[in-house]
């Protein structure tokens, strides 16, 4: 016998969790995910388990296991099967491969979010918010009046990434189907919240599911089509994923394209729709806040539109952008799955066990943010990189899988931002009834109603 074979076996040590119920797992999620996973935080500790609808799964909260989870040991903690329903609107995409595939996609996809590629579309950006704007203030009339903000913000932002995306001048935008852009991303949230049964029953789910992705793919495709057609590139994302080669000279596939341009409409619309919804909510009772802004925009901007080169000038805009990120991430948690046996705080994880790491919670951490539920812009002054630990702080996730456009996304806010208040006076009329609704991404409960009155005629 070795000397390894004679060692007692250590006893294996679970996460502590709340009792389940066969099939239907904890019933206390019922009352809502996001106050029922930071109910099992206070009461368990920065590790525990749960029984979601159909997934038994490990949360981890503190940043030292957000860092295992994601850097050290990102080996270990996969996008398997946590994301299998995803991959049905995906496929292959950034968010969903893995590996050696997904090093080689994402070195491909990177010059599309550099420097100089940022600041072609960040004109795009501009464009869309200037005629979006100015129709606004036209429809409301000198008087101004009150809007519901997320609807808004969605039809803004979508008009934004399908000009990033397709290009202006590239397609006809009448062409695309924004309703079967929105429809998908409802799927994906639909799809991820309980047990989804097997395509072939049709069940009013799946029959929806192949309804929408069938009119989604035959509208990519055909824009795809029409794009490798034409002679000369644009400053869209999907130009520099066309004229992207490997090392071997090799371009993407018309499939890996679909993939990528579906991936980062998902990705770039209603996350960023919901960013701004969510400020303007955390904006309610905050007239001081909506003030230094307004003070930042009119010292930087005298009136004109925000070019690429003006967003380094508009710290506090920024700060307020990331102080929403932090109390409302549109993204509340991440899944993996476990290759190996493993720990975490401790604790033993098994091979095949679904861990999430709840940046809802994270955000929330009293050890690194003090009064953790007060909106407070100041907590970014000076940057993210002052803060106690980096890990603390993962809105767009963390590691070498962190969101390749969240540059697009943080310069996108601002200077939308910017642009609103370069044009509007506004008030948030109440937002004390909203709760946060956690599906794939964190929605508002209700109306975020805010009053615009046009600065000028």
């Amino acid at each position: 016998m070795s000397a390894a074979e004679s060692l007692p076996l250590r006893p294996r040590r679970p996460a502590p969790g709340p009792r389940s119920w066969p099939l239907i797992g904890n019933v206390g999620v019922l009352r809502g995910l996001l106050p029922f996973l930071e109910q099992q935080w206070h009461e368990h500790g920065d590790v525990f388990r749960v029984r979601l609808p159909g997934t038994p799964a490990v949360v981890v909260v503190h940043p030292d296991l957000m860092q295992h989870v994601l850097l050290t040991r990102r080996e270990n903690f996969v996008k398997g099967s946590v994301l299998d329903t995803l991959r049905l609107v995906l496929g292959d995409g950034l968010v969903t491969l893995e590996g050696e595939a997904w090093k080689e996609r994402r070195t491909l996809a990177q010059p599309a979010f550099h420097r100089q590629s940022l600041e072609k579309l960040t004109a795009i950006m501009v464009s869309s918010g200037a005629r979006y704007f100015d129709a606004l203030a036209a429809r409301l009339g000198p008087e101004g009046g009150e809007l519901d903000m997320h609807p808004e913000f969605v039809r803004l932002t979508l008009d934004v990434v399908v000009r990033a995306l397709f290009g202006e001048g590239t397609i006809d935008l009448e062409e695309i189907s924004y309703a079967a852009l929105g429809h998908a991303l409802e799927l994906v949230s639909e799809g991820a919240n309980g047990v989804r049964l097997p395509d072939w029953i049709p069940t009013p789910y799946n029959v929806k599911f192949k309804r929408t992705l069938g009119e989604l793919d035959r509208n990519v495709y055909t824009i795809i089509e029409r794009a490798r057609a034409q002679k000369g590139g644009s400053a869209s994302l999907l130009s520099m994923l066309l004229d992207a080669r490997d090392e071997s000279g090799r371009a993407l596939s018309d499939k890996a394209v679909r993939d990528e341009v579906i991936t980062l409409f998902l990705a770039g619309h209603e996350t960023t729709a919901l960013t701004m919804t969510w400020l303007f909510c955390l904006l309610d009772g905050r007239p001081d806040v909506i003030a230094r802004m307004r003070e930042e925009v009119t010292s930087v901007l005298a009136g004109r539109d925000p070019s690429f080169d003006d967003v380094p000038k508009l710290p506090y805009l920024r700060q307020v952008v990331d102080e929403t990120l932090r109390l409302r991430p549109a993204a509340p948690m991440v899944g993996r799955n476990v290759v190996d046996d493993d720990q975490l705080g401790g604790y033993d994880v098994s091979r095949g066990d679904v861990i999430l790491p709840f940046i809802w919670g994270l955000h929330r951490h009293p050890d690194f943010w003090p009064e953790a539920e007060r909106f407070d812009p100041g907590r970014f002054e000076g940057g993210a990189s002052k803060l106690k630990h980096k890990w603390s702080y993962l809105p767009f996730s963390g590691g070498p899988r962190v969101c390749i456009g969240n540059a697009f996304s943080l310069i996108e806010t601002v200077v939308l931002l910017a642009q609103l208040l370069n044009r509007f006076d506004v008030e948030v009329l109440s937002c004390a009834g909203v709760r946060p609704v956690a599906v794939a991404t964190v929605r508002p409960s209700g109306p975020v109603r805010v009053r615009f009155k046009p600065r000028h005629a």
